[in-house]
């Protein structure tokens, strides 16, 4: 709890990402303020990127910016987030724009040069921020990226009713291409990490019963973990409604989807990994409070890679705390002691498993969804994700990534206990 509260110190606002009661780890304020003073040269480039897209002439006007600082004395705190946002999609339709460069054969052959009026104030935002390498990170392409379609759901300080961050009523602030697959799917990246947001306070709550004790304990922790487990399903029907169905009203159209955005977000090589799912708070914090143990898959190295470069300090301290709660420690240590309160725990802590890991959970579903648009996207010429990874469809490489998921998920799943006794795997 303490570190939630200093974390919601309005000191520490503008450090990266966010972390409170009430919003989750999602931004504390949705407001769509542009930068100001010289460095509004930016913000009029950005609201130019749409029309670039395949433009031949995208990178001599993205380079024709002036120099602009980006220094403690030349940008204030207050927009340092924006200014990650703004000169991180910049620099991506720098390598991405025009016909050439987006459908290159390989991603590997687009140039890494990023025009120093580009890569220096972005190298000084992003140092600014805390972090060690220069890059487009979720946060910046997701979570501080989306205001209100109906500009009267933001209140005058910038601050939202988490409950209206739905796919529907959100917009990218800064659009790479402004079409509506770009703005579904990040709007769902948004929805997915809203309705998690009960999870902060829910965990506190856990960690002050469990720190507590008492022959009741159990009682109120079985209820917090059935909780927990709701956010979690609140999650997987969030990812469901990213629909390939023309006419829903989250329709987000797989071709189109993979032919813009899906190719833009992949980084230069020599930079790392851009915007990715495997670094959004939902996986981590679930990872942590089922205290899984297990990296050894493709998938698990990469997103435990993630943590340094891609996760906000206040969201790497919190889940380490929420892993330091070690639930299923707990639950396991009631087994010989109480064993009729271990079966009520158990039950509670192996739903938080199953609505996160399961087959009918957030990642059961997430693996369907991602396997459909893969598929498509490979098709018809997605080559490369955000991990550099070269795909191509002769390699089939959806199936492949369909195995890939699988096996993540099973270093989740094994975190389950059985009712009597032990856990349900060595």
């Amino acid at each position: 709890m303490d570190h939630v509260l200093a974390c919601s110190d309005p000191e520490v606002l503008h450090l990266d990402g966010d972390l409170t009661f009430s919003t989750g780890f999602m931004p504390r304020t949705a407001a769509d303020r542009p930068l100001t003073g010289a460095h509004e040269a930016w913000e009029q480039l950005a609201r130019q990127l749409p029309g670039l897209t395949t433009s031949p002439h995208a990178q001599r006007i993205i380079a024709d910016l002036p120099m602009i600082p980006a220094g403690v004395d030349d940008l204030p705190d207050s927009e340092l987030k924006r200014a990650a946002t703004v000169l991180g999609t910049i620099a991506q339709s720098y390598w991405r724009f025009g016909i050439g460069p987006m459908y290159l054969a390989r991603g590997e052959q687009i140039s890494p040069n990023l025009p120093a009026v580009v890569e220096r104030p972005w190298r000084q935002v992003n140092h600014r921020l805390g972090r060690a390498e220069v890059t487009l990170s979720t946060e910046d392409c997701f979570f501080n990226n989306f205001t209100f379609i109906d500009a009267g759901r933001v209140a005058g300080d910038g601050t939202y009713r988490i409950e209206d961050a739905r796919i529907e009523l959100i917009r990218p602030k800064v659009p790479a291409f402004g079409n509506e697959a770009e703005r579904v799917f990040n709007a769902a990246f948004v929805e997915v990490d809203s309705v998690i947001a009960p999870v902060v306070r829910l965990t506190c709550r856990l960690a002050e019963v469990l720190a507590e004790g008492g022959p009741d304990a159990h009682g109120e922790i079985g209820t917090l973990l059935s909780a927990i487990a709701d956010c979690a399903r609140g999650a997987m029907k969030a990812f469901r409604r990213i629909s390939p169905r023309k006419g829903s009203a989250t329709h987000c159209d797989p071709v189109d989807l993979a032919k813009t955005f899906a190719m833009w977000d992949v980084p230069a090589p020599g930079y790392p990994t851009g915007p990715s799912g495997s670094a959004t708070p939902v996986l981590h914090f679930f990872d942590a409070l089922i205290g899984r143990s297990r990296y050894d898959t493709e998938l698990g190295r990469f997103a435990h890679h993630l943590r340094d470069n891609q996760l906000p300090a206040k969201h790497r301290v919190f889940f380490d705390l929420v892993r330091e709660l070690d639930v299923r420690g707990y639950v396991t240590g009631l087994a010989e002691s109480a064993p009729a309160r271990y079966r009520e725990v158990s039950a509670a802590f192996n739903e938080v498993v199953s609505s996160f890991a399961g087959d009918d959970g957030f990642l059961g579903v997430h693996k369907g969804k991602v396997i459909d648009y893969l598929g498509v996207g490979t098709v018809v010429g997605r080559n490369q994700s955000t991990a550099h990874d070269q795909i191509f469809i002769a390699d089939a490489t959806w199936t492949g990534m369909a195995d890939k998921l699988q096996q993540a998920r099973d270093e989740r799943t094994t975190r389950a206990v059985d009712h009597k006794g032990g856990p349900c795997f060595p």
